[in-house]
């Protein structure tokens, strides 16, 4: 019997963290066509270096995918002033992209965050920019640098998974993550945008190929 590809294995992955109605991709920087770039896109993408150009343009082919397995027609997707993309009306969309590989995922409903890291351990000297001395305590025992690129991952997809029209920015302290076995609790340690002050919001995790997907879906 034939084996999955690992974009495949990653893709069942990815839809794992999200409730139906969620449509995924995930597409091989190797494999991404800037060539195909909608023109609006290019003008976002105008003078990047060859490694950005090709994270974007997997970044957009997996969305298209995405909204073409949501029923979606195909749609230029044009960077907003806060460099997230403007997905089409009444469409909700995140994408990232990290080690080779960039993922999407939308749906028609509220708003959606994905973040995608490489499973590797976080330089000791990024630990208390992204995590407080008590998150860092909260750990479970033993390697600690991937869970800190764990809990990371977890902040981006948060982060991601804002309405276009209440987006704040918002630093790794406004929120405290705890890791749990296939996914993390978020509680917000003071109001920023359409959260609120204790508020807490619940993600999914896995490790797969290599990789850490990190998504929530508000």
């Amino acid at each position: 019997m034939t084996q999955p590809s690992r974009l495949t294995r990653i893709e069942t992955a990815l839809a794992a963290l999200f409730p139906s109605g969620v449509a995924v991709a995930a597409c091989d920087l190797a494999s991404a066509e800037p060539r195909v770039l909608w023109p609006e896109e290019r003008k976002a993408i105008a003078g990047a270096v060859p490694n950005r150009l090709a994270e974007f343009a997997a970044g957009r082919q997996a969305a298209r995918q995405a909204l073409a397995a949501l029923g979606h027609p195909a749609a230029g997707l044009p960077m907003g002033p806060d460099r997230a993309p403007i997905w089409p009306a009444g469409i909700s969309g995140s994408i990232a992209h990290s080690a080779g590989i960039a993922v999407a995922v939308v749906r028609h409903g509220p708003a959606l965050g994905i973040d995608v890291e490489e499973n590797a351990p976080l330089s000791p000297d990024l630990w208390p920019v992204i995590l407080s001395p008590e998150e860092q305590h909260a750990l479970p025992p033993g390697q600690t640098g991937r869970r800190v690129r764990q809990v990371f991952a977890a902040k981006e997809a948060l982060f991601k998974a804002q309405d276009p029209a209440t987006r704040a920015m918002f630093g790794y302290d406004a929120v405290a993550v705890t890791l749990a076995n296939d996914g993390f609790d978020a509680i917000f340690r003071n109001s920023v945008g359409a959260f609120r002050q204790g508020q807490i919001i619940h993600g999914r995790m896995a490790l797969v190929e290599g990789l850490i997907l990190a998504g929530v879906a508000r």
